[in-house]
């Protein structure tokens, strides 16, 4: 065997280890090696809840041990979730918002508007929804309006920019999308 080969960990095997198992259920980043018949039986013997005591396991199932992970604050500028960023601003004001999604939204939180909830629909439904600017339910004047809005304003013929193309077919999926979701709803568009 080279010097830089590990031996199997079982007792008297000389063959090279080159299965990783842990040594202890409490440190799994502790590492011995096997060899390829003695590794299987290893597993059929491990235990990795040896040693530990009902409480702990208790906890472990419910959470409340937490594995030693560190913790962070979330949000933006790990305020705890708050979407206003620091001088009291909201961040998606100045934000490139193609759609006009988040400054729209602002605006009506300011008048004291209150949102429908969107949470019962499918992702798919949700992301059509925030590119159009609509909320439930599906009107059918305000999504064909502004449909041909947003074509107007994003078709390649008339914006010269280069992600124009990619704009419009996020619109017509988008389009398709919830007019589909409409018509699974029994509603008439």
């Amino acid at each position: 065997m080279d010097a830089f080969k590990t031996r199997c960990a079982w007792p008297n095997c000389s063959e090279e280890g080159t299965f990783s198992a842990p040594k202890n259920p409490r440190d799994l980043s502790q590492r011995q090696f096997f060899c390829g018949a003695h590794i299987k039986e290893f597993n059929k013997r491990w235990n990795g809840l040896d040693g530990f005591s009902m409480e702990e396991l208790y906890k472990m199932q419910d959470g409340t041990a937490q594995w030693q992970r560190p913790g962070w604050n979330m949000g933006l500028h790990g305020q705890g979730g708050s979407t206003v960023g620091k001088g009291g601003r909201n961040p998606f004001e100045t934000a490139d918002d193609l759609y006009g999604f988040f400054t729209n939204r602002v605006a009506r939180e300011r008048n004291g508007e209150s949102l429908p909830s969107t949470r019962h629909l499918p992702a798919d439904v949700k992301e059509a929804c925030a590119i159009f600017a609509i909320e439930q339910p599906l009107a059918e004047a305000v999504l064909k309006k502004r449909y041909l809005g947003l074509v107007k304003q994003h078709h390649p013929d008339v914006n010269k920019s280069p992600d124009a193309p990619e704009h419009i077919k996020r619109i017509n999926v988008a389009f398709r999308i919830l007019v589909d979701y409409a018509e699974r709803q029994g509603l008439t568009l």
